[in-house]
C-alpha cells in the first residue's frame, strides 16, 4: 500500500499565509508556531503562537514536542490531518509528493533536522527548484522584532530551500528510528 504521487507540471504554486505572522519562535516552540502557520493558511485566522504553545500536549523536557502533540493541537482547532512516513520512497518521489500536497491546497508540516536540532516547519509552496516555507527558526529581522527575515521576497514564506536541501533536512529528521521522513498533511474540516 503506497502513497499516490502524480508527476507535476506546475512551475510555481503556493498557499497564502499572512506575512504579518512570520514570527521567530521562542525556545523549542516550533510545533505550535508551525500550527499557527497552518491555521492562518486554512482559516485566515491569526492565533497567538505562545497561547498555542501553552495548549500543546505530548511535550517532554525543555518543551520538545512529539508529533502527537502537534496533531492534537491541530485537531483542537478543527484541522484535519493525515500522517505519512516517506522513508521508503526515493528523493524524487518525496519532492513530487510534497508538490502534490501543495497542488491539493493542503499545507504540510515536516519533521526535519537542522543543525543537529529536531525541528518542525510548514511547507507552503514550491517552484521548479525548491520549496517555500514558514520556518520559525529563520533569523530575526532585527534584535527588537518578533518577525523574521525573508529569504526571497518575490516568493511566499520566509525561507526557501532548494529541492536537495529540503530533502537532506527531511531525511535526517526523526527521533532515532522513529518518525523518519515524517509529515502531516493538514486540511480544513468541512
Amino acid at each position: 500500500m503506497g502513497i499516490e504521487i502524480t508527476e507535476n507540471n506546475s512551475q510555481l504554486h503556493y498557499l497564502n499565509m499572512s506575512a504579518e505572522i512570520y514570527y521567530r519562535q521562542t525556545l523549542n516552540n516550533c510545533a505550535p508556531y508551525a500550527v499557527m502557520g497552518v491555521l492562518n493558511i486554512l482559516t485566515e485566522e491569526i492565533k497567538d503562537p505562545e497561547i498555542l504553545a501553552q495548549e500543546t500536549g505530548w511535550r517532554i523536557i525543555k518543551n520538545l514536542t512529539f508529533p502527537q502533540g502537534l496533531i492534537g493541537l491541530l485537531h483542537k482547532y478543527e484541522i484535519g490531518t493525515r500522517e505519512y512516513s516517506l522513508k521508503l520512497y526515493s528523493n524524487n518521489e518525496k519532492i513530487q509528493w510534497l508538490k502534490n500536497q501543495i497542488d491539493n491546497e493542503t499545507p504540510v508540516i515536516l519533521l526535519v533536522k537542522v543543525k543537529n536540532i529536531q525541528h518542525y516547519f510548514t511547507v507552503i509552496g514550491y517552484d521548479r527548484n525548491g520549496f517555500m516555507l514558514y520556518d520559525s527558526l529563520q533569523e530575526k529581522e532585527n534584535e527588537d522584532s518578533r518577525k523574521t527575515i525573508i529569504d526571497k521576497k518575490e516568493y511566499a514564506g520566509n525561507r526557501y530551500y532548494k529541492n536537495d536541501e529540503i530533502i537532506e533536512l527531511w531525511n535526517n529528521g526523526g527521533y532515532k528510528i522513529f518518525f523518519r521522513n515524517w509529515a502531516v498533511v493538514c486540511y480544513a474540516n468541512v
